[in-house]
């Protein structure tokens, strides 16, 4: 009989999709970091058990799995996973034991570490999985000690589950008590505590507007989040995951953020894979004709449309600074191979300029809106 609280019983649909965005981006990511040829630490903040009771792996075996296909080429890994639940955590030794690489499992909240993994941060290029079981789980000043390995010019990576639309319940429900006579809020205990899970007090604005949409809200608290990430990360890239493909809200926004560009592309096509392969699941596979969303299908002429409307937003710029912008801009909905041949289709067809005649892919090649008159 299983002690797992009944979130791990079973892999739900979103759970699944955010593992596969992980383990997606996890195989290309440790690749390309290994060629740093130092050593590689995956971390997991809320491990949980390993495990789901019905047998699929959490995000500690999906980390393992991939650490130990890259050890067998000669590469110094590690994987750190902390679990606070002492029954989860129980499970999650048992579960990592005999895995082939080296996992490292620690009892109790992940605060108690982050002093040890700034330290590993010093010579180890760091991923680090955020993804707490509520919004107060999470405070956005944990880790600045580990970001603060950036300056230093160490390899420091961040996937997030920022829980947007719990976040909204929890702030929304404290408005009539937050909010003060002039509608901003007032010396409630609990402000201080929800500005550092925000990372700020723009949450205010947002959950205190009248005239927002609880939809329109969610999108608003995951933009300021990303934006606030990106005081710290040069590139920062945020997608919404749900339940079901036509569900009004979120579970969650994964956000991610890193100091490469090549980064954002490589999370981007994960997301994309993730997101292709969960519009399958749902709507071609095992379905006499395919019936995806009309929005799902792949249009040349919009993925054109997008790139020329960042280019003239950005200007004159490089083509890889554009197909980067324009993935940040319309996350997880176009691959960079995508947005390469709309690329060269918009300048053989005019609506974009370039120094090069759009034939081949040209990273570097000057790229420019017309002149309009």
């Amino acid at each position: 009989m299983t002690n797992s609280p009944e979130f791990f019983r079973r892999k739900r649909p979103w759970s699944r999709y955010k593992d596969l965005i992980l383990d997606y981006y996890l195989e290309p990511y440790l690749a390309k970091v290994a060629r740093l040829r130092r050593p590689i630490i995956v971390v997991d903040c809320f491990a949980g058990p390993g495990r789901f009771d019905d047998g699929e792996a959490g995000s500690p075996l999906i980390i393992a799995n991939r650490l130990r296909l890259l050890q067998t080429q000669g590469a110094e890994v590690l994987a750190f996973c902390v679990e606070k639940d002492p029954s989860l955590f129980g499970s999650l030794r048992q579960n990592t034991e005999g895995c082939g690489v080296h996992v490292e499992v620690r009892p109790g909240d992940f605060r108690k570490y982050i002093g040890e993994i700034s330290r590993l941060a010093r010579n180890h290029t760091v991923f680090v999985y955020l993804d707490p079981i509520k919004p107060s789980d999470l405070l956005y000043a944990d880790m600045e000690s580990v970001y603060e390995q950036l300056k230093r010019g160490q390899s420091i990576e961040v996937l997030i589950n920022f829980m947007s639309t719990s976040l909204l319940r929890a702030v929304r429900s404290l408005a009539s008590t937050i909010q003060g006579e002039n509608g901003c809020p007032h010396e409630h205990h609990s402000v201080p505590h929800w500005n550092a899970v925000a990372g700020g007090t723009y949450w205010q604005e947002i959950a205190f507007d009248v005239g927002a949409s609880n939809v329109e809200a969610v999108e608003r608290l995951a933009k300021g989040y990303a934006q606030k990430l990106q005081d710290t990360f040069n590139w920062v890239i945020s997608y919404p995951v749900r339940d079901k493909y036509k569900s009004r809200f979120p579970k969650y926004h994964l956000t991610f953020g890193s100091r490469h560009a090549d980064a954002i592309e490589l999370m981007n096509r994960a997301m994309v894979k993730a997101r292709r392969e969960f519009v399958k699941d749902r709507f071609v596979d095992g379905c006499l004709f395919p019936n995806e969303p009309e929005s799902e299908v792949i249009k040349p002429h919009e993925v054109e449309e997008v790139i020329t409307m960042t280019s003239q937003v950005l200007g004159p710029t490089t083509w890889k600074d554009l197909r980067v912008r324009t993935t940040v801009a319309n996350p997880c909905m176009y691959t960079d191979s995508e947005f390469n041949s709309a690329i060269k289709r918009a300048i053989q067809k005019g609506s974009i300029k370039s120094d090069c005649p759009g034939t081949k892919i040209e990273e570097n090649a000057r790229v420019w809106p017309p002149v309009t008159k």
